[in-house]
């Protein structure tokens, strides 16, 4: 079975190969027909290329002497594909095809060989797509083959060198009871919600600039480095693509994902503009526990001393701003001051908004005493205003601290009279849990106590103290 399968392979190649064929060689002015047992000229156009060097009609072509390739030195010129007999018969670019020839009359003298000169220079690029197949490798010459490995050197380092473009982006927004609570990787204005995209630039050779567009309601974007000689940059932009009304509908009815499609377009220095498509996607999470980062991502203003106030103090307070916090960086900034229900009431200073953490010193009226209330109001872009959560400072009259000692120490004498007490009843409380805490539950001077299920510890709250007391019996023992 094996051994007719393997030969009717063999006998259909044959076959194949013994059909004869004619090819012609234009840029030599010359055919030749292959009957599978010889190759002949059939024609030679006068004053050709063929023919200046000799070549006659009815003339056997033997072999090729040069140049040498693969697929010429395993097989005679008969048994070549008509395709392959062709490649083989033209004088390859810059080179020179020796052919060995027979005359058609063995009495007639002729050349032992034929030279033809290629009239066609080398190209300048001889491989402008590499790598090369198996058999198009195998008919290189050897001149042409020093040509490739040069090419593939160099496309290797073109590769190596080729401009890239990376684009990062993941957007999350958090409404909670109708109202948009948050954005993780972008931020959001009153009126438009942000996306923000990182893209990363690589020229390899001075970066000219980068171009963003996004069709209607895009406003397009043209990015440049710091200086003409930059090769790399990172940039980081936030993108107002979507209303928040849009965003908090999101959760009220089923919609499809909000998504943005933008083309972005690299130009670097004598290379061509490198162009592709960044999808930009919103993933909406309704009604679920905030991340920290979230919590806190908006929280901008930080008082830091002193605590509180007495009335005449004329020490500054100092106040830590973080505007960077805030996506996108607002136009305007100021820190200001509110009255009870919240109204500004006092402007104490304009922020510039391109700095990161900055500190000020504030001078608050202590002319009385009052609960002083600041934080940041900012004007965005788009022209929507928002205002920070405020932080809080206490100016107190000498009355309400003598007032406040009082209390303290009122409360630390009631605790230490229960703890006498109670300690004069327990030398271990720990050793019946059960009769400790029924005891306790019965102490009219008690707002409450308590104890865990699993016995590992309890707490109780003597009346007027000021914080409650926890033990733990793992560190009682």
């Amino acid at each position: 079975m094996f051994l007719a399968s393997l030969l009717s392979v063999f006998t259909g190649a044959w076959l194949l190969a013994a059909t004869p064929f004619t090819v012609t060689v234009k840029s030599a002015g010359y055919s030749a027909r292959s009957d599978g047992e010889t190759v002949t000229v059939t024609q030679v156009v006068k004053k050709g290329l063929a023919d200046t060097a000799g070549l006659q009609t009815g003339m056997t072509l033997v072999r090729i002497i040069t140049p040498i390739r693969r697929f010429t030195s395993r097989a005679p010129l008969p048994q070549l594909t008509e395709d392959e007999l062709l490649d083989a018969l033209t004088p390859p670019p810059g080179e020179l095809l020796q052919l060995t020839v027979a005359s058609k009359d063995p009495k007639k003298k002729g050349p032992g060989s034929v030279f033809l000169q290629s009239r066609e220079p080398v190209p300048d690029n001889m491989f402008p797509v590499v790598p090369l197949p198996k058999e198009k490798l195998e008919r290189l010459t050897m001149l042409q083959m020093n040509y490739y490995f040069a090419r593939l050197a160099q496309a290797a380092e073109a590769e190596k060198n080729k401009p890239t473009l990376e684009a990062e982006q993941e957007t999350r927004a958090y409404v909670v009871k109708g109202q948009l609570a948050g954005v993780m990787g972008g931020g959001f204005t009153p009126l438009q919600t942000h996306a923000r995209l990182i893209l990363k630039a690589d020229c390899h050779s001075p970066l000219e600039k980068v171009e963003l567009s996004g069709g209607a309601g895009f406003q397009a974007l043209t990015l440049r480095p710091d200086s003409a000689n930059q090769t790399y940059k990172r940039f980081v932009v936030d993108l107002p693509l979507w209303p928040v009304r849009d965003v908090v509908q999101g959760c009220a009815s089923p919609r499809p994902p909000f998504e943005r499609t933008l083309s972005v377009g690299m130009s670097c220095q004598g290379k061509p503009v490198l162009k592709r498509d960044v999808p930009v996607k919103l993933t909406v999470h309704c009604e679920e526990p905030l991340p920290g980062e979230v919590t806190y991502g908006r929280q901008v203003l930080y008082l830091v001393d002193p605590w509180e106030f007495l009335v005449g103090d004329t020490k500054p307070l100092l106040a830590r701003v973080s505007l960077d916090k805030l996506i996108p960086r607002p136009a305007e900034a100021t820190l200001v001051e509110l009255d009870a229900a919240g109204k500004v009431s006092r402007r104490h200073a304009s922020l510039p908004t391109d700095s990161h953490e900055q500190e000020l010193k504030l001078t608050l009226d202590t002319k009385e005493a009052r609960t002083a209330r600041l934080a940041v109001e900012v004007r965005f872009a788009d022209g929507s205003h928002w205002m920070s959560a405020s932080e809080t400072r206490e100016i107190l009259s000498q009355e309400q601290v003598d007032a406040r000692t009082r209390r303290v120490v009122e409360a630390r004498a009631k605790l230490d009279a229960f703890e006498k007490r109670f300690f004069e009843k327990f030398d271990d409380p720990c050793k019946d849990l059960p009769a400790t805490m029924k005891w306790l539950q019965a102490q009219t001077d008690l707002e409450y106590a308590s104890a865990e299920k699993d016995g590992h510890s309890f707490s109780y709250k003597v009346k007027g103290a000021l914080a409650p007391l926890a033990f733990s019996c793992h560190s009682w023992k």
